[in-house]
């Protein structure tokens, strides 16, 4: 799993909002929530017979009641994100769900995954 996602996941769990990975079974009695999740692979480096690195491809997705509220949480998050993932991330759809009753906001975002022994560089 990549260092960053991992970063970005914890994070996330520490501000206000309740976040939970790939879903909840059953959303959380508040005004706000939101997943992250690690979709796919977007890129990869290969040389020597093996991935060297390797970059990936997630969401973010926030869920809200008020739209009074809404600046407010979408700058809790988007601090977050670029806090751990700097420009790597982009706001790809903000939507209303009528069955909840909710706002749905979705960020993008890559990061790179390059803790392979001996993939020369990484930190």
């Amino acid at each position: 799993m990549p260092s960053e996602y991992e970063a970005l996941v914890a994070a996330l769990k520490l501000t206000e909002i309740p976040f939970a990975e790939y879903g909840w079974k059953k959303p959380p009695d508040t005004n706000a929530y939101g997943v992250v999740s690690l979709d796919f692979e977007a890129g990869t480096l290969n040389g020597d017979g093996a991935k060297q690195d390797r970059a990936y491809e997630g969401s973010v997705d926030l869920f809200y009641q008020k739209l009074a509220n809404r600046t407010d949480l979408m700058e809790a998050v988007e601090e977050t994100l670029t806090e751990i993932l700097g420009n790597s991330w982009e706001l790809n759809s903000i939507q209303h769900e009528t069955n909840p009753d909710l706002f749905h906001v979705e960020w993008v975002f890559q990061c790179v995954h390059n803790d392979t022994p001996d993939a020369g560089g990484g930190s």
